[in-house]
């Protein structure tokens, strides 16, 4: 920045400061800048600031009680999601996590997806029965659900020479029918567990629905920090301090300065 611009910035700022004054002390230029009426002055900017920092006060206190609120219904809210949230998950646990995959079996924590094909579905794992079984040519896991009806996976372990279709060994195919049957125990005993845990998750949303103690003394709080900044007797005296400052101005100058 060139010595041109500094002093042009500095000329704007000056221009500026000599405007916002003469705007807050209206009434000409003398009664803006003389030393004649620098107590006149002092007086006035005495009183606003005096008002002007017991509104503050008042403003931070109302702010604070505000902020509490809020962040009383923002715990209220949050709990009400986790809850509610966690009922979801008991009523539809959904697939869970993935935790292994064989062929066209893939094992979540809930449900083992079966792909043939272009066709996917689900089994659920809950009263899944399974069973391993090698053959000639084939090992194979048998899985009978809740209905009775068997599905049949393959993993052939003998190819033609020129077949390059993925051959299976025996023990990867055992040990991924362990991790299976494995599986469906813990979400037997998961299953076992959720008319328990649904009814104790029920009575905790419930409770958490009345829960509103925190709320309402926070909103109670509030109530009495607006009261008690309306009747604050230091703002009475410094909106009359102000008020009375403003009249002797107007009647100095003629002109009523902004507060």
């Amino acid at each position: 920045m060139d010595a041109v611009q500094i002093a042009t910035v500095i000329v704007v700022g000056l221009a500026l400061w000599a405007l916002r004054k003469r705007y807050r002390f209206p009434g000409g230029w003398a009664f803006a800048f003389s030393l004649r009426y620098e107590s006149d002055r002092e007086a006035l900017a005495s009183a606003r600031n005096k008002a002007r920092d017991v509104s503050r006060r008042a403003a931070q206190a109302e702010s604070a009680a505000l902020a509490a609120l809020a962040s009383a219904q923002d715990a209220y809210e949050r709990r009400l999601r986790q809850v509610e949230q966690q009922l979801a998950r008991l009523r539809s646990p959904g697939a869970g996590a993935r935790l292994d995959g064989l062929g066209e079996l893939v094992l979540f924590k809930h449900i083992l997806v079966v792909t043939s094909g272009a066709k996917t579905r689900s089994i659920e794992l809950a009263g899944l029965d399974v069973r391993f079984d090698t053959g000639r040519t084939n090992h194979s896991i048998y899985l009978t659900d809740v209905t009775g009806r068997v599905f049949r996976a393959k993993y052939p372990h003998v190819l033609p020479a020129m077949d390059d279709q993925q051959r299976f060994d025996e023990d990867a195919v055992r040990d991924f029918a362990v991790a299976i049957q494995n599986a469906v125990a813990d979400e037997n005993s998961f299953r076992a567990r959720i008319p328990h845990q649904l009814t104790q998750a029920e009575a905790e949303l419930e409770e958490a629905r009345a829960d509103t103690h925190t709320q309402e003394a926070a909103r109670k709080q509030l109530t009495l920090v607006r009261q008690r900044n309306r009747q604050d007797p230091s703002r009475k005296v410094a909106d009359s301090e102000l008020e009375k400052a403003l009249q002797n101005w107007e009647t100095l100058t003629g002109r009523r300065p902004p507060k």
